[in-house]
């Protein structure tokens, strides 16, 4: 078995050089959101390793606390990259707050003579990080499964699932480890054998092994998916454009998931708003119901931009459920409209449930028939599509 130090210095070399290779080869070709926090989340723990291992000598009252600060803020940064893959905000006050409060913690524990100083909180924090990230990754690895248009990446699916075991994996560690130095103290048997210096070590290595590949396909695909959204998104709104909508519904019907449902809607009285207040009150009320569209959205579903005014979602939902969440954005639109600087419109939404081998043009004919109702019927409502009595 090697000595703890030997494993100290194993770890902190790979960390270097992971974090040499991986910004060289995944976040300068990329500049992925999830590569630049990834980055600097391995050169903080490349970092506290190190620092770490000037334990016992008389630099050890600033290195302890500042290893724990490398350890909080590396955390952070996984939990950030893994946020950033399905757009969640960041809250990087979080970064300064945790460090101030872990270097707080450790100065009164003595850090001069105690290498553990401040390590009951730190590992609680570590394993809330951990348990964040793993959720986040097991997030969007359900996600990419369920909604992934036409085109799915199986290499970047099996990344995200050996990503979210590994983390999955280190938040029980580190969950395990807060418990047992909290209870039964690390200078217990049970303790060191479990959980120990040598252990936390080892595994740290393991996992960052197992997911270096992991995170570089991950980093890849972050950014190759930006791009093609890009290249496929309608360029007012950045919803999804007429061909790419139609591609994406139509692969989501050979799917043959059951509970979804086309809407197409229409925004009432378009033109009068360009008539009476120019075309750049048009695209105002454009981006509005786009981002309203966006807020309606879950996971497995997606929106588009059909032309004009005209616009669709695919909704895993039945037409009930989807017409009550229709009609919540609705109102959600009037409430915005009464603080816009331009009149926002009403929409007529129709909606049409996909059955069993369905056909895209089919299925669009239908929600199209159930929003000419609603238009119809008085405009500003949701319908949907019945077959004619016979």
């Amino acid at each position: 078995m090697l000595d703890i130090m030997t494993m100290r210095i194993a770890l902190g070399t790979v960390s270097i050089l992971v974090t040499v290779l991986f910004f060289m080869g995944v976040y300068r070709p990329t500049r992925s959101t999830f590569a630049g926090w990834w980055t600097v989340g391995l050169l903080c723990s490349g970092g506290s390793t190190s620092l770490l291992m000037l334990n016992g000598t008389s630099a050890q009252v600033v290195t302890n606390p500042a290893a724990n600060v490398l350890s909080v803020l590396g955390t952070t940064c996984v939990w950030f990259a893994t946020r950033s893959l399905r757009g969640g905000g960041l809250p990087q006050w979080l970064m300064p707050v945790a460090a101030a409060a872990i270097v707080a913690v450790s100065a009164l524990d003595q850090p001069a003579t105690n290498a553990w100083a401040g390590n009951g909180v730190l590992f609680a924090y570590m394993a809330v990080m951990f348990v964040l990230g793993s959720v986040e990754l097991w997030r969007s690895w359900r996600s990419r499964r369920v909604s992934e248009g036409p085109v799915r990446s199986t290499e970047a699916l099996v990344a995200l699932l050996v990503a979210a075991l590994a983390a999955s994996v280190l938040a029980v560690f580190y969950s395990l480890r807060t418990v047992l130095f909290l209870t039964v103290g690390k200078d217990s048997g049970l303790f060191e054998t479990l959980v120990g210096t040598g252990t936390t070590t080892a595994i740290l290595l393991l996992t960052l092994v197992a997911v270096t590949f992991s995170a570089s396909t991950i980093g890849w695909d972050q950014q190759t998916r930006v791009l093609r959204r890009r290249a496929v998104s309608d360029d007012l709104t950045g919803l999804l454009g007429r061909s790419e909508f139609l591609t994406w519904t139509d692969t989501a019907l050979s799917q043959s998931s059951p509970g979804v449902s086309l809407v197409v809607a229409d925004l009432d009285h378009f033109k009068r708003i360009n008539d009476e207040h120019g075309h750049a009150a048009g695209d105002t009320a454009l981006l509005a119901f786009a981002d309203a569209l966006r807020d309606v959205v879950g996971e497995g579903e997606f929106a588009g931009r059909l032309g004009g005014e005209e616009f669709a979602l695919l909704l895993r939902d039945a037409p009930e459920r989807a017409t009550s969440r229709l009609e919540s954005l609705a109102h959600a639109l009037a409430q915005r409209s009464r603080t816009a600087d331009v009149p926002l419109p009403t929409a007529s939404f129709g909606i049409a449930a996909a059955t069993q081998g369905d056909t895209l043009t089919a299925l669009f004919e239908r929600a199209d028939q159930a929003m000419y109702q609603a238009k119809a019927e008085g405009r500003d409502r949701v319908v949907v599509y019945a077959e004619p009595a016979l």
